[in-house]
């Protein structure tokens, strides 16, 4: 119902966004009009100064000023003159930043890997106060509007005043206030434009209202609508199956074609209230509200190339079609077809709600927030339908498949003939609906993850002395209880015999909208009519619920911390140091499955734990004016990642006969890290800036897959002890390293062009540099024969490149951007020992390839109030590839297309 609710008024802020805007524009211009013509009578017109607006050289100067007087390696991000960030929303945003990169969904950035670390290891903070994300430790950024911010600052460099779990660093939104401007003003954006792929709409708009009223009260609103249909190219050949025969032959169990069209929506809506009480005293209450929707629909369709044979009839993974067969082309008689019709209906939304202060009396300084934050993960599905061949080999098709180029994965459809121990391939068949796959199954899903989090905190500090040197001195306290729960239902109808739906039934008209050759044709299924269709099953009573106890679980966080810190300031620069304690208490319950003992039927028990754990976080930073115009600073630092709330939910499952447990793991322990950062900063002018830096931490216990005895009495019961049982779960056993180095430069030929006297229009011209090398090593330990091995830290790419060429001169910005990352990690996988080898199960370690996007951004200054503005994102449409274990077995390959996107800003 919230989800509901929030979404109707976030969709009508939005529409009321775009009213005002046009509003706005037609105030301005009656505005105009009605103001009398002081020249009217002048035969002559005196000379018209129009001065442009330079707004990325505006937040680069605004940006380095900040980051110059910071007592910490930070990286800052800042509005233009008129508050304006050049990105939609914050990822891509920050993305554009040194020592960042991005992982992107559906060609949209989305998670931010600060210099090479894990998507967990970066925190997300509003004016300061770290926040939840709907999907737990993983912060999304995607859904963060930037129109919400005048400044993104990147904490790169850990103080004791920031949260124990910020590892890499924390991305901290300084949202809009009142006071920021004078007296009223509106401003907003509103471009519309297409997406090549599927030829959908994109819609990105919002509205920014802020005014003072009696000089004390500040009120900022804001409101923000973007939008994009698209379609998706898409092909996965997974999992890899290993086998005994000849291990080092890796055939695919299936290929899948996944045919997407989706309509993505982020919607936002916030307010912020400041009331000065005097000019010491302010307080606030601000909200900040986002929500995503994913309207995703997937037409499947899965070549089952392990339930086919070979001409002979010899099974997939027999000795003797592995002996005889190449694992990346071939011809398999019989295949299966497996179809699926699933609409995802997912739905995250985050809602924080923040009441504050700030005092000050003489030297003493105080700030003080209570916060209440929601989140829900949403993953309803709407409609799930699954569609199977018939046994009968002659009623499926026989499949050549060519996985031989890892972009390309094809293959081609035919009739099968034959017997059994002599299959024939006929004529070759283009229509895949021309086979056989009856429905087998229908029904949907409903439910989410849904987080509360309460939180209260309070810093101080105070201007006095230490030796005879100024120091400011801060304290502080931090109160947050978080408690994540999950909850679902589901309902199923089984299909079987004559009569039986097919796939046609559910079709519409419309043909492929993507651009791979698939050497078959298809319809897309009916939206509408399928959903109508399966909604009618569940009023009627024939799809029944499934029982849906077993997924429910409940973890609950409570963090106590307090710290201290200080900053002496010497006639050469400044030295901060302090430490962070945290005392944090875990509880988690979900239902486990026992099986019947001594007259105690079977049946689903809910299980509960506790932990506790106390953290010390130590770190020292020295900032040292090597010149006016020159920083180094030095960091030592500690800190320490949490497990995700899913890991730590007890929803074991176990076996009597084999004496195993698997599941969550209540009691894992937080990853610890020890940093060193030493970068030198050199600031030559106010649109020069270069800087370099070497990066250090060491990894103690690092979350990974472990098997070790359960250790615990909590799934005893009726006389049986399971406590000795061999345990298999996510645990503390890792160690390892990740080093790195981090360049950028930005500047512009401005005081070059001056000095050599050449055309004042050269001096325009501007670039931003970025590149971070890294290298990490984990040593994972021995699990079920498997030797202890190393792998990088999941996140890492050796390389990071981020290069941007700008031209900004007579109200005209041109820029275009380029990043480029080289393969990371995405998951660990399982390995087992085979004759003396190492071999993956399935896929083992999951990749991904290589990624580059290139982005043109082009505004134009019009007048004061209006600027046209066009953008081109993913120009080079390159596909996002996945593989397991090594590059030559890609796994999943994927394309969405250019957008483009043209509209008008304005600000009043």
């Amino acid at each position: 119902m919230f989800i509901r609710n929030q979404a109707a008024l976030l969709r009508r802020v939005s529409a009321l966004a775009l009213m005002l805007a046009a509003a706005a524009g037609g105030f301005a211009r009656a505005e105009d009009s009605a103001k009398p013509d002081a020249d009217a009578d002048s035969t002559s017109v005196s000379d018209v100064i129009v001065t442009a607006r330079r707004p990325l050289a505006e937040s680069q100067a605004a940006a380095l000023l900040i980051q110059k007087n910071s007592d910490s390696l930070v990286s800052v991000l800042s509005a233009d003159a008129v508050g304006a960030l050049p990105d939609q929303n914050i990822a891509f945003a920050v993305g554009r930043l040194p020592g960042v990169g991005v992982e992107r969904d559906q060609g949209q950035a989305r998670y931010i890997n600060l210099r090479g670390a894990p998507v967990y290891w970066t925190t997300l903070s509003f004016d300061g106060l770290s926040v939840v994300s709907p999907e737990g430790r993983a912060t999304r950024f995607d859904n963060i509007p930037s129109a919400i911010a005048s400044r993104i600052t990147v904490e790169k460099a850990i103080v004791p005043s920031m949260p124990g779990d910020t590892v890499a660093g924390n991305v901290d939104i300084r949202t809009r206030r009142a006071f920021d401007y004078k007296g009223q003003r509106i401003s907003g954006k509103l471009g519309v434009g297409k997406v090549d792929l599927g030829n959908g709409d994109e819609i990105d708009s919002n509205l920014v209202y802020s005014n003072i009223f009696a000089d004390k009260l500040g009120l900022v609103a804001q409101a923000s609508y973007y939008s994009r249909e698209m379609a998706t190219d898409n092909w996965e050949t997974d999992p890899y199956l290993s086998n005994t025969v000849a291990p080092e032959k890796h055939f695919a169990r299936e290929h899948e074609n996944k045919h997407y069209r989706l309509t993505r929506e982020n919607m936002s809506a916030s307010i912020r209230l400041d009331y000065k009480i005097d000019d010491n005293n302010t307080i606030f209450a601000s909200t900040i509200n986002t929500y995503y929707h994913d309207d995703e629909l997937r037409d499947n369709f899965i070549f089952r190339l392990d339930q086919g044979t070979d001409a002979a009839g010899n099974g997939y993974t027999s000795a003797a079609y592995i002996n005889a067969n190449d694992p990346t082309s071939g011809t398999v008689y019989g295949a299966r077809i497996n179809g699926r019709i699933d609409y995802r209906d997912t739905k995250e939304a985050m809602s924080t709600n923040t009441v504050g202060g700030e005092h000050r009396w003489n030297k003493l300084s105080a700030s003080w927030r209570l916060n209440y934050t929601y989140t829900q993960d949403g993953r309803d599905t709407p409609v799930t339908m699954a569609f199977q061949s018939p046994s009968s080999f002659l009623a499926r098709p026989t499949v050549e498949y060519d996985f031989r180029n890892g972009d390309v994965n094809t293959v081609r459809l035919f009739q099968t003939g034959g017997v059994t121990g002599a299959r024939t391939k006929g004529a070759q068949v283009n229509n895949i609906e021309d086979f056989q796959f009856p429905l087998t199954s229908a029904g949907m899903l409903k439910g989410g993850d849904f987080t509360n989090a309460y939180t209260a905190k309070a810093d101080f500090d105070y201007e006095g002395e230490l030796a005879g040197h100024e120091t400011r001195f801060e304290f502080g306290g931090l109160w947050t209880d978080r408690t994540k729960k999950s909850r679902e239902s589901s309902f199923t109808k089984a299909y079987s015999g004559s009569g039986v739906p097919t796939w046609g039934q559910f079709a519409s008209n419309i043909g492929y909208l993507g651009s791979q050759h698939l050497n078959y044709s298809f319809r897309y299924t009916n939206k509408d009519y399928t959903t109508n269709f399966v909604d009618d099953l569940v009023k009627s009573g024939q799809a029944t619920k499934t029982d849906t106890t077993a997924n429910y679980w409940r973890v609950g966080e409570t963090i106590t911390a307090g710290y201290a810190m200080a900053t002496t300031r010497f006639d050469w620069g400044n030295i901060v140091y302090g430490a962070r304690v945290e005392h944090i208490e875990n509880d988690g319950q979900a239902y486990v499955n026992f099986p019947a003992a001594a007259g105690v039927p079977a049946g689903l028990r809910l299980v509960k734990v506790k932990s506790d754990d106390t953290l010390y976080y130590p770190s020292a930073h020295l900032n040292w004016n090597v010149r006016d115009d020159m920083k180094l600073r030095v960091g030592l630092t500690t800190s320490a990642s949490r497990a995700d709330f899913d890991d730590l939910r007890p929803n074991f499952t176990f076996s009597d006969s084999n004496q195993t447990i698997s599941g969550g793991n209540p009691n894992a322990k937080p990853e610890r890290q020890v940093g060193l950062d030493t970068y030198l900063e050199w600031y030559a002018d106010k649109e020069t800036f270069i800087s370099a830096g070497v990066f250090y931490k060491d990894l103690k216990d690092v979350l990974v897959q472990t098997s070790k005895v359960f250790g615990d009495d909590s799934l005893n019961s009726n006389g049986v002890d399971r406590s000795g049982y061999s345990y298999t779960s996510v645990g503390n056993a890792g160690e390892g390293h990740l080093q790195g180095l981090e360049v950028f430069y930005s500047g512009t030929a401005e005081r070059f062009v001056q000095s050599h006297d050449l055309p004042a229009w050269l001096g325009g011209f501007g670039t931003r540099l970025s590149g971070t090398w890294t290298s990490s090593k984990v040593t994972l330990p021995s699990v079920g024969g498997v030797p202890a091995r190393t792998i990088s830290v999941l996140g890492t790419s050796d390389a990071v490149y981020n290069v941007q060429a700008i031209y900004e001169k007579y109200g005209l910005t041109v820029r275009v951007a380029y990043q480029y990352r080289t393969p990371w990690g995405q998951s660990v996988g399982t390995y087992r020992a085979i004759n003396g080898g190492v071999y993956p199960t399935d896929n083992g370690d999951i990749y991904w390839d290589s990624d580059e996007e290139l982005d043109v951004s082009v505004r134009y200054q019009v007048n004061k109030n209006i600027e046209v503005f066009f953008d081109g994102s993913n120009l080079t449409n390159q596909g996002a590839r996945r593989y397991g274990d090594q590059s030559r077995y890609p796994i999943e390959y994927e394309k969405f297309g250019p957008r483009y996107v043209g509209g008008i800003r304005f600000n009043f």
